[in-house]
């Protein structure tokens, strides 16, 4: 896909299947990240900041979905 949104899911997904998250953890991770690519012009030129990235996360799924995440981006 153009806008690499595609792959950016998919980055996410398997990095929260390959953490033993839940399934459903596994997604949220792979939409965050995949938001955080579409809202970026240009295909390669997002830059994923790790606070950032918690930050956002927190606010669309909470902060016992961030506490299962944020260990593995430490």
């Amino acid at each position: 896909d153009p806008t690499g949104v595609g792959d950016a899911f998919r980055a996410g997904f398997l990095s929260g299947l390959a953490w033993g998250v839940s399934l459903e953890r596994a997604a949220q991770v792979g939409c965050m990240l995949a938001t955080l690519v579409i809202e970026t012009v240009g295909t390669q030129e997002y830059q994923l900041r790790r606070a950032h990235f918690m930050d956002r996360f927190t606010k669309a799924y909470g902060h016992e979905a961030a506490a299962d995440v944020q260990a593995h981006l430490a």
